[in-house]
Protein backbone atom coordinates (compact mmCIF):
# COMPACT_ATOMS: atom_id res chain seq x y z
CA UNK A 1 0.00 0.00 0.00
CA UNK A 2 1.54 3.42 -0.68
CA UNK A 3 -0.11 6.59 -0.06
CA UNK A 4 1.53 9.96 -0.84
CA UNK A 5 0.40 13.86 -1.20
CA UNK A 6 1.61 15.69 -3.63
CA UNK A 7 2.03 19.82 -4.02
CA UNK A 8 -0.34 21.64 -6.62
CA UNK A 9 1.12 24.23 -8.69
CA UNK A 10 1.82 27.77 -6.54
CA UNK A 11 -1.11 29.39 -8.55
CA UNK A 12 -3.58 26.70 -7.32
CA UNK A 13 -2.41 26.88 -3.70
CA UNK A 14 -5.19 28.78 -2.34
CA UNK A 15 -7.99 27.08 -4.29
CA UNK A 16 -6.15 23.42 -4.18
CA UNK A 17 -5.12 21.86 -1.06
CA UNK A 18 -3.36 18.71 -2.51
CA UNK A 19 -2.92 16.54 -5.01
CA UNK A 20 -3.29 12.92 -3.80
CA UNK A 21 -2.59 9.70 -5.05
CA UNK A 22 -3.60 5.84 -3.42
CA UNK A 23 -1.70 2.90 -4.67
CA UNK A 24 -2.92 -0.34 -3.85
CA UNK A 25 -4.97 0.03 -1.04
CA UNK A 26 -6.71 -2.26 0.88
CA UNK A 27 -10.16 -0.48 1.71
CA UNK A 28 -10.54 -3.23 4.48
CA UNK A 29 -8.06 -1.26 5.99
CA UNK A 30 -9.79 2.30 6.07
CA UNK A 31 -12.45 3.85 8.14
CA UNK A 32 -15.56 5.74 7.65
CA UNK A 33 -15.07 8.45 5.96
CA UNK A 34 -16.43 11.58 7.33
CA UNK A 35 -18.65 14.43 7.07
CA UNK A 36 -16.79 17.17 4.74
CA UNK A 37 -16.68 20.48 2.87
CA UNK A 38 -13.92 19.77 0.75
CA UNK A 39 -14.43 18.50 -2.72
CA UNK A 40 -12.67 16.41 -4.18
CA UNK A 41 -12.13 15.31 -8.13
CA UNK A 42 -11.21 11.33 -7.91
CA UNK A 43 -9.94 9.64 -10.96
CA UNK A 44 -10.01 5.88 -10.68
CA UNK A 45 -6.97 4.01 -12.84
CA UNK A 46 -8.50 0.60 -12.42
CA UNK A 47 -12.78 -0.27 -11.60
CA UNK A 48 -14.31 1.80 -9.77
CA UNK A 49 -15.71 0.69 -6.28
CA UNK A 50 -19.23 0.74 -4.84
CA UNK A 51 -19.74 3.65 -1.67
CA UNK A 52 -22.31 2.71 1.00
CA UNK A 53 -23.38 5.63 3.00
CA UNK A 54 -24.64 5.57 6.29
CA UNK A 55 -28.00 5.07 5.56
CA UNK A 56 -27.16 1.84 3.45
CA UNK A 57 -27.61 3.85 0.38
CA UNK A 58 -25.34 1.76 -2.45
CA UNK A 59 -23.36 3.70 -4.97
CA UNK A 60 -21.49 2.53 -8.01
CA UNK A 61 -18.85 5.38 -8.53
CA UNK A 62 -18.13 6.33 -11.83
CA UNK A 63 -14.73 6.16 -13.38
CA UNK A 64 -14.39 9.96 -12.91
CA UNK A 65 -16.05 11.86 -10.46
CA UNK A 66 -16.55 14.65 -7.86
CA UNK A 67 -16.85 14.07 -4.47
CA UNK A 68 -19.49 17.01 -3.23
CA UNK A 69 -19.53 18.09 0.16
CA UNK A 70 -20.96 15.14 2.77
CA UNK A 71 -23.13 15.66 5.15
CA UNK A 72 -23.24 12.27 5.98
CA UNK A 73 -20.63 9.56 6.75
CA UNK A 74 -19.58 6.75 3.80
CA UNK A 75 -17.49 3.91 3.28
CA UNK A 76 -15.74 2.34 0.21
CA UNK A 77 -16.30 -1.51 -0.77
CA UNK A 78 -14.33 -3.02 -3.04
CA UNK A 79 -13.20 -6.61 -3.10
CA UNK A 80 -9.70 -5.27 -5.29
CA UNK A 81 -6.90 -3.06 -4.43
CA UNK A 82 -8.05 0.80 -4.96
CA UNK A 83 -5.56 2.65 -7.17
CA UNK A 84 -6.50 6.41 -8.23
CA UNK A 85 -5.54 9.98 -8.09
CA UNK A 86 -7.27 13.03 -6.35
CA UNK A 87 -7.50 16.39 -6.48
CA UNK A 88 -8.82 17.95 -2.39
CA UNK A 89 -9.91 21.81 -2.53
CA UNK A 90 -10.28 23.88 -0.28
CA UNK A 91 -13.66 25.20 1.03
CA UNK A 92 -15.14 26.83 -1.61
CA UNK A 93 -12.54 25.96 -3.85
CA UNK A 94 -14.67 24.86 -6.79
CA UNK A 95 -16.72 27.75 -6.08
CA UNK A 96 -13.53 30.03 -6.81
CA UNK A 97 -12.19 28.06 -9.89
CA UNK A 98 -15.67 27.14 -11.61
CA UNK A 99 -18.33 28.63 -10.08
CA UNK A 100 -19.48 25.07 -8.77
CA UNK A 101 -22.41 25.53 -6.38
CA UNK A 102 -21.76 23.71 -3.46
CA UNK A 103 -25.38 23.25 -2.89
CA UNK A 104 -25.28 21.05 -6.30
CA UNK A 105 -22.98 18.76 -5.35
CA UNK A 106 -23.84 18.25 -1.71
CA UNK A 107 -24.36 14.34 -0.86
CA UNK A 108 -23.50 13.29 -4.66
CA UNK A 109 -20.23 11.94 -6.88
CA UNK A 110 -21.08 13.32 -9.89
CA UNK A 111 -19.38 11.65 -13.25
CA UNK A 112 -16.71 13.91 -14.98
CA UNK A 113 -16.89 14.44 -18.96
CA UNK A 114 -14.29 12.10 -19.46
CA UNK A 115 -12.59 12.48 -22.94
CA UNK A 116 -10.32 14.63 -22.61
CA UNK A 117 -9.16 12.66 -19.01
CA UNK A 118 -8.66 9.93 -21.57
CA UNK A 119 -6.30 11.99 -24.04
CA UNK A 120 -4.62 13.15 -20.93
CA UNK A 121 -3.87 9.63 -19.96
CA UNK A 122 -2.71 8.52 -23.39
CA UNK A 123 -0.35 11.86 -23.63
CA UNK A 124 1.36 10.46 -20.53
CA UNK A 125 1.43 7.15 -21.83
CA UNK A 126 3.63 8.41 -24.73
CA UNK A 127 5.69 10.26 -22.66
CA UNK A 128 6.90 7.29 -20.78
CA UNK A 129 5.28 9.50 -17.50
CA UNK A 130 2.45 6.97 -16.33
CA UNK A 131 2.10 3.47 -16.92
CA UNK A 132 -1.49 1.29 -16.06
CA UNK A 133 -1.77 -1.93 -16.40
CA UNK A 134 -3.74 -5.07 -14.99
CA UNK A 135 -0.45 -5.88 -13.28
CA UNK A 136 1.23 -2.81 -12.11
CA UNK A 137 0.70 0.81 -11.29
CA UNK A 138 4.03 2.86 -12.29
CA UNK A 139 3.55 6.46 -11.16
CA UNK A 140 5.57 9.34 -12.10
CA UNK A 141 4.91 12.63 -9.88
CA UNK A 142 5.89 14.70 -12.47
CA UNK A 143 2.97 12.62 -14.88
CA UNK A 144 0.63 12.86 -12.19
CA UNK A 145 0.82 16.62 -11.26
CA UNK A 146 1.15 17.44 -15.10
CA UNK A 147 -2.27 15.29 -15.52
CA UNK A 148 -4.02 16.82 -12.39
CA UNK A 149 -3.47 20.36 -13.68
CA UNK A 150 -4.10 20.16 -17.15
CA UNK A 151 -7.81 17.97 -15.69
CA UNK A 152 -8.42 21.61 -13.47
CA UNK A 153 -7.73 23.57 -16.69
CA UNK A 154 -10.20 21.54 -19.22
CA UNK A 155 -12.33 21.34 -16.30
CA UNK A 156 -15.85 23.81 -17.58
CA UNK A 157 -16.52 26.88 -15.73
CA UNK A 158 -15.19 30.12 -15.18
CA UNK A 159 -13.82 31.80 -11.67
CA UNK A 160 -16.49 32.63 -8.91
CA UNK A 161 -16.43 35.27 -6.50
CA UNK A 162 -16.93 34.74 -2.84
CA UNK A 163 -18.45 37.63 -1.44
CA UNK A 164 -16.05 39.04 1.77
CA UNK A 165 -18.78 38.21 4.21
CA UNK A 166 -19.07 34.90 3.50
CA UNK A 167 -15.35 34.66 4.03
CA UNK A 168 -15.71 36.36 7.03
CA UNK A 169 -18.23 34.23 8.53
CA UNK A 170 -15.60 30.84 7.07
CA UNK A 171 -13.32 31.85 9.44
CA UNK A 172 -15.59 33.04 12.25
CA UNK A 173 -17.38 29.39 12.46
CA UNK A 174 -14.08 27.91 12.88
CA UNK A 175 -14.35 28.86 16.66
CA UNK A 176 -16.74 26.46 17.60
CA UNK A 177 -18.43 28.71 20.22
CA UNK A 178 -19.69 31.37 17.89
CA UNK A 179 -23.37 32.08 17.36
CA UNK A 180 -24.37 32.53 14.19
CA UNK A 181 -27.02 34.86 15.30
CA UNK A 182 -24.30 37.10 16.09
CA UNK A 183 -22.60 36.15 12.99
CA UNK A 184 -25.18 37.33 11.23
CA UNK A 185 -25.89 40.79 13.54
CA UNK A 186 -22.27 41.54 12.89
CA UNK A 187 -22.35 41.10 9.37
CA UNK A 188 -25.79 42.92 9.17
CA UNK A 189 -27.43 40.31 7.19
CA UNK A 190 -30.69 38.17 7.93
CA UNK A 191 -30.04 34.21 9.15
CA UNK A 192 -32.06 33.48 5.70
CA UNK A 193 -29.33 35.60 3.48
CA UNK A 194 -26.56 34.14 5.22
CA UNK A 195 -28.08 30.41 4.66
CA UNK A 196 -28.80 30.49 1.63
CA UNK A 197 -25.54 32.03 0.11
CA UNK A 198 -23.14 29.89 2.41
CA UNK A 199 -25.45 26.67 1.12
CA UNK A 200 -24.62 27.78 -2.71
CA UNK A 201 -20.65 27.72 -2.18
CA UNK A 202 -19.94 25.15 1.00
CA UNK A 203 -22.93 23.11 -0.05
CA UNK A 204 -23.82 22.96 3.59
CA UNK A 205 -25.41 24.94 6.28
CA UNK A 206 -23.63 27.33 8.30
CA UNK A 207 -24.42 25.31 11.75
CA UNK A 208 -23.23 22.01 9.56
CA UNK A 209 -20.29 23.49 8.78
CA UNK A 210 -19.23 24.65 12.21
CA UNK A 211 -19.81 20.93 13.43
CA UNK A 212 -18.27 19.32 10.75
CA UNK A 213 -15.25 21.40 10.83
CA UNK A 214 -14.52 20.46 14.37
CA UNK A 215 -14.53 17.61 14.25
CA UNK A 216 -12.16 16.93 11.23
CA UNK A 217 -9.76 19.83 13.65
CA UNK A 218 -10.42 17.00 16.04
CA UNK A 219 -9.68 13.75 14.43
CA UNK A 220 -6.42 15.42 11.76
CA UNK A 221 -4.10 15.98 14.55
CA UNK A 222 -1.93 13.29 15.14
CA UNK A 223 -1.36 14.48 18.52
CA UNK A 224 -4.67 13.42 19.50
CA UNK A 225 -4.29 9.91 18.76
CA UNK A 226 -3.34 7.40 22.00
CA UNK A 227 -0.37 5.65 19.21
CA UNK A 228 1.46 9.57 19.08
CA UNK A 229 -0.14 10.85 22.93
CA UNK A 230 -0.82 7.97 25.13
CA UNK A 231 -1.14 10.69 28.03
CA UNK A 232 -4.06 12.59 26.54
CA UNK A 233 -7.57 12.56 28.46
CA UNK A 234 -10.56 12.57 26.51
CA UNK A 235 -12.00 15.72 28.94
CA UNK A 236 -8.66 17.59 27.78
CA UNK A 237 -10.07 17.15 24.49
CA UNK A 238 -13.39 17.62 25.19
CA UNK A 239 -12.60 21.30 26.73
CA UNK A 240 -10.33 22.09 24.20
CA UNK A 241 -12.82 22.43 21.69
CA UNK A 242 -15.43 23.87 23.89
CA UNK A 243 -18.15 21.20 24.65
CA UNK A 244 -19.50 21.43 28.07
CA UNK A 245 -18.91 18.50 29.50
CA UNK A 246 -17.71 14.77 28.95
CA UNK A 247 -21.02 13.33 28.12
CA UNK A 248 -22.03 16.05 25.35
CA UNK A 249 -18.53 15.21 23.53
CA UNK A 250 -19.11 11.59 23.72
CA UNK A 251 -22.62 11.95 22.07
CA UNK A 252 -21.77 14.45 19.13
CA UNK A 253 -18.69 12.54 18.73
CA UNK A 254 -20.53 9.34 17.74
CA UNK A 255 -23.16 10.91 15.88
CA UNK A 256 -21.42 12.39 13.50
CA UNK A 257 -18.41 9.66 13.15
CA UNK A 258 -20.05 6.51 14.22
CA UNK A 259 -17.85 5.94 16.55
CA UNK A 260 -17.14 6.83 20.60
CA UNK A 261 -14.39 8.57 20.93
CA UNK A 262 -12.23 5.98 23.02
CA UNK A 263 -12.67 3.96 19.65
CA UNK A 264 -12.05 6.64 16.75
CA UNK A 265 -8.40 7.62 18.25
CA UNK A 266 -7.08 4.36 18.63
CA UNK A 267 -7.12 4.26 14.62
CA UNK A 268 -4.21 6.56 14.16
CA UNK A 269 -3.20 4.23 10.87
CA UNK A 270 -6.61 3.96 9.55
CA UNK A 271 -7.00 7.67 9.95
CA UNK A 272 -4.03 8.49 8.35
CA UNK A 273 -4.66 6.79 4.80
CA UNK A 274 -7.07 10.51 4.54
CA UNK A 275 -5.09 12.92 5.84
CA UNK A 276 -1.94 14.70 5.18
CA UNK A 277 -0.16 15.56 8.34
CA UNK A 278 3.65 17.70 6.42
CA UNK A 279 1.34 20.74 5.81
CA UNK A 280 -0.91 22.56 7.51
CA UNK A 281 -4.67 22.04 7.78
CA UNK A 282 -5.87 25.12 8.85
CA UNK A 283 -8.41 26.23 6.14
CA UNK A 284 -8.23 28.81 3.39
CA UNK A 285 -10.82 29.81 1.25
CA UNK A 286 -10.80 30.02 -2.45
CA UNK A 287 -9.74 33.48 -4.53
Amino acid sequence: MDISFLKPPSYLESSVKEFWVWKGVNVRELPWILPSYECEMVFHLENPPLVETEDRQLIRLPKFHLVGPQTRRWRILSESEISLFAIRFYVGGMYSLFSQRGDELQNRFPEIDNKHILDEISKLKEKSMLTVNSSSNLFSEDGISEFLTNSLKQYPGKPGEIPAYIRFALLELTRPATSIESLCKKLGISRKQLDRKFKEIVGMAPSEYRTVHRLLEMVRNPEHYRKNNPDLRFTDLAQEFNYSDQSHFNHDFKRISGSIPNEWFAEYEKMSHFYNHDSSDIDRIGT
